[in-house]
Formats: structure tokens, C-alpha cells, sequence
């Protein structure tokens, strides 16, 4: 006597093969395809870098200063209180006093090999400006207490780099804000 399982299960167990074949076989044929996309994504790569290597742009990211880090650093341990955050993300600061007089037309980026770099400086105001957008100041607020003319290391596309910065020193932390000092734009003649 034969016994016979019921028609349903029958068929779920067959569709459950095909889907297992079907996976099995669009899987062999999607790898291949992905394989020779990432193939073809390859030798464009491989070209790109064989077109830059050599290049006059290639010579100039070399040679130039392109800073890859942040251009503020905040006071060593971060801000302080939720309120503090708020402030420099609003960009709501008080500047109690005025910003130095202190006018300097260029700056040096030195880096860990000796080699170093003279390109134009930032003027305080302008990295004031940066800090406060619009300039208009509300609560919660930072208060810069003073102001000066410093460094920082700055990542750059040539390695880490010291850079001119303007220290901020602001009211409640022993650390300074510091704004790299460096011009956007450089200016050709």
C-alpha cells in the first residue's frame, strides 16, 4: 500500500524547490554581471588616477595648501553646557571689547617635514564674521573676551599642518575657540 502525502504539502515543497533553484541560478548570473560592473568601474578608475598622476592640477594639490579639517576648532573638551551648544550653533556670540587693530597681510603653513607655505591671512574681523553670520547676537550667547593672532594644526591635502588661527578666548573656559586663519579665496594677479 502506498501512502500519499496531501496534495498541499506537495505543492508547497514544490514551490519551495523552485524558489531555492531560482535563487541559486539568478544568483550566479547576478554575480557575474555585478562582477563585470565592478570591472568595468575598476578601469575607469585605474584611468582616472594613470589621467591625474602627472597632471598640472595633480602638481598644484601638491604643492598648495587645501585644508581637509575643520577650520574652527572648539575649546579643548568641547562646550560645555547644552546652552553653550546652542549658542555656537546659532552663531549667537557677544564680543566684549573690540578686535584687535592688529592687521597682518600673510601667514605661514608649516609642515612636519620643514616644508612651508606663505598665503594670505584672514583678517580678524572677517574670521569674526564667519563665527557670527549675521551679527545678530541673542540668548543663549558665547562672549569672546579677547582676541589674537595664533596657531593650530590643521589637517591639509599635503599631512597635518600648523596654520595661522585667531584665537578666540571666550569667557568661562581655559581653553580658546580657534578660527583658521586663511584666506577662501586667494586672489591672482
Amino acid at each position: 500500500m502506498r501512502i500519499r502525502a496531501p496534495r498541499s504539502v506537495s505543492l508547497r515543497a514544490g514551490l519551495a524547490l523552485s524558489a531555492v533553484a531560482l535563487t541559486v541560478n539568478s544568483g550566479c548570473g547576478s554575480q557575474k554581471v555585478a562582477r563585470e560592473g565592478t570591472d568595468v568601474v575598476s578601469d575607469r578608475a585605474r584611468q582616472v588616477a594613470e589621467a591625474w598622476d602627472g597632471s598640472t592640477a595633480a602638481a598644484e594639490w601638491r604643492a598648495g595648501y587645501y585644508p581637509l579639517g575643520a577650520a574652527v576648532q572648539l575649546p579643548r573638551g568641547g562646550l560645555r553646557s547644552q546652552a553653550d551648544k546652542q549658542a555656537y550653533e546659532d552663531r549667537h556670540f557677544f564680543l566684549r571689547g573690540k578686535l584687535p587693530d592688529f592687521e597682518q597681510e600673510d601667514g605661514q603653513v608649516t609642515w612636519s617635514g620643514g616644508e612651508s607655505l606663505t598665503r594670505p591671512l584672514m583678517r580678524v574681523k572677517d574670521a569674526y564674521k564667519i563665527l557670527t553670520g549675521d551679527g545678530i547676537s541673542g540668548e543663549p550667547h558665547l562672549t569672546v573676551t579677547g582676541t589674537q593672532l595664533g596657531e593650530m594644526k590643521l589637517a591639509t591635502s599635503r599631512g597635518p599642518a600648523t596654520v595661522p588661527a585667531w584665537i578666540f578666548k571666550l569667557d568661562g573656559y581655559d581653553s580658546p575657540l580657534k578660527q583658521a586663519g586663511r584666506r577662501r579665496t586667494v586672489e591672482t594677479t
